[in-house]
C-alpha cells in the first residue's frame, strides 16, 4: 500500500469517527481528483489528503500549490453539478498527515483556502 493510500485511509477513518459520511474517494474527472468526498451535516466537502513521513519538504499541506487548489475547485464544482448537488453549501478541506516512528499525526483543516 502506498503511502497515499495509507493516509487516505486514516483520514477516511478519521472523518467517520467524526460523523462525517463519506460519499466517494479519489474521484477523477478531467478537471482534476478528489481523495475523499463527504457530508458533514448538510455540507458538502471535498477534502485533499496529504501525507509525509518527514518534513524535509515543509509540512504536508505545503504541498498543496495555487495551481492544484485551482483545479480541486473546478473538479468540486463539476462532481456538485454532476451529482444534482450544487444547491448544498460546500468547502474544501484539507487533512494533513505526518507519519514518524510508528505513530501519525493528523491535522484537519476545515474551509481551507488558497
Amino acid at each position: 500500500m502506498s503511502i497515499g493510500s495509507y493516509g487516505e485511509d486514516l483520514a477516511e477513518r478519521f472523518l467517520i469517527n467524526k460523523g462525517y459520511k463519506i460519499l466517494e474517494r479519489n474521484f477523477r474527472c478531467r478537471l482534476g481528483e478528489i481523495d475523499i468526498i463527504a457530508m458533514d451535516g448538510t455540507v458538502l466537502v471535498f477534502i485533499e489528503v496529504k501525507t509525509r513521513r518527514n518534513q524535509k519538504f515543509g509540512l504536508p499541506c505545503e504541498a498543496i500549490t495555487s495551481e492544484k487548489f485551482r483545479h480541486l475547485k473546478k473538479a468540486a464544482t463539476y462532481y456538485a453539478m454532476v451529482s444534482s448537488m450544487e444547491t448544498y453549501d460546500m468547502r474544501i478541506d484539507v487533512i494533513e498527515i505526518l507519519i514518524k516512528g510508528g505513530k501519525h499525526y493528523l491535522h484537519h483543516l476545515e474551509n481551507a483556502q488558497r
